[in-house]
């Protein structure tokens, strides 16, 4: 797929790249007052056949309305009354990982945000910590994409890598987009800090950076599923063992109130609105038709259950709370 990178995609996706003192007033970051006494959820714990899967909590962004493309206003209205949210003109999204525990070691899925998104983010840390898992206890880490939510959390605040022991994996078409110099060169200032950051975890994992194309097999139950649009290679990862499945979605869909029953309905940051629609379509078909369990990083949090096939489009239907 040829990389389609919009001035106005560059200039939204530089916004976030920047952190919450850069972003305009249709990606409010919560305020830090808001934030300094909230008490969120850790971690959320499932099984997929024998594999434990955790998914922790990042933290959260408010995403405002006029960055959910190709969706009306009534469409957007029909969609937060359905989902009984307030009004407004912001929805609020959790920023979720992955983590697979297996008796080799823990695979880590996207790293969460760091400092990229300001004081409602970068919690993955304290979160680990909480778990009692130390960073060399991750050994394996795979990216969905290169968004700064994803890969922020790999870098220490002196540009150090964060995961010490952990080989680092993304497919070749993001990593390649990204910490392209030319192509970084050619887009507004505004977002050259979103792929001086990509350049940045390249550098410091380079020794342990693997790239993947296709329907990859990465061992441990785990392998990748070609989804782009959202970005150039973003990958869907699959978690299996015997018949049981989980599909983590990464960013293909995003906001639930929405694009379930608009699966055209995309998000400004899409590099390809076009591809990422027929790509989440595509998923939706898949995932409802075979009963495959989903995850994704900004679906409610924790962010698991299935996709139904409805008359006209797509339902999402949290899945039952499992007591470990």
């Amino acid at each position: 797929m040829k990389p389609i990178f919009s001035r106005r995609t560059a200039l939204l996706g530089g916004a976030f790249a920047l952190g919450a003192p850069f972003l305009n007033g249709r990606v409010a970051i919560a305020q830090e007052a808001e934030s300094s006494n909230l008490v969120l959820p850790t971690f959320y714990d499932r099984m997929v056949g024998d594999l434990r899967v955790t998914v922790l909590l990042d933290g959260f962004f408010d995403l405002g309305h006029p960055l959910i493309t190709n969706a009306t206003a009534e469409q957007i209205d029909a969609g937060m009354t359905s989902a009984y949210l307030g009004a407004g003109d912001q929805i609020r999204l959790p920023i979720s990982i992955h983590l697979v525990h297996a008796a080799d070691g823990i695979t880590m899925i996207d790293a969460g945000s760091g400092s990229a998104f300001g004081p409602t983010a970068g919690r993955v840390a304290a979160a680990l910590n909480t778990m009692g898992i130390g960073t060399e206890e991750i050994t394996r880490i795979v990216l969905t994409h290169m968004h700064p939510d994803h890969i922020g959390g790999l870098l220490s605040s002196d540009g150090k890598a964060v995961f010490g022991s952990a080989s680092l994996h993304v497919h070749e078409a993001d990593l390649k987009f990204w910490t392209d110099e030319a192509i970084a060169a050619s887009v507004p200032d505004d977002s050259k800090p979103f792929f001086a950051l990509a350049r940045s975890v390249s550098a410091a994992y380079s020794e342990r950076l693997n790239t993947f194309v296709g329907s990859a097999d990465l061992g441990g139950g785990l392998s990748t599923v070609e989804a782009f649009g959202h970005t150039p290679g973003h990958s869907a990862v699959r978690v299996s063992d015997g018949t049981d499945q989980l599909l983590i979605l990464g960013d293909a869909a995003a906001v639930a109130a929405v694009q379930f029953q608009n699966p055209d309905a995309g998000i400004a940051f899409d590099a390809d609105g076009a591809q990422a629609a027929v790509t989440r379509k595509a998923i939706f078909d898949m995932v409802s038709a075979d009963r495959i369990a989903v995850a994704a990083t900004h679906l409610p949090f924790p962010g698991v259950g299935h996709v139904e096939r409805t008359n006209s489009a797509y339902a999402w239907v949290p899945e039952h709370w499992q007591v470990m």
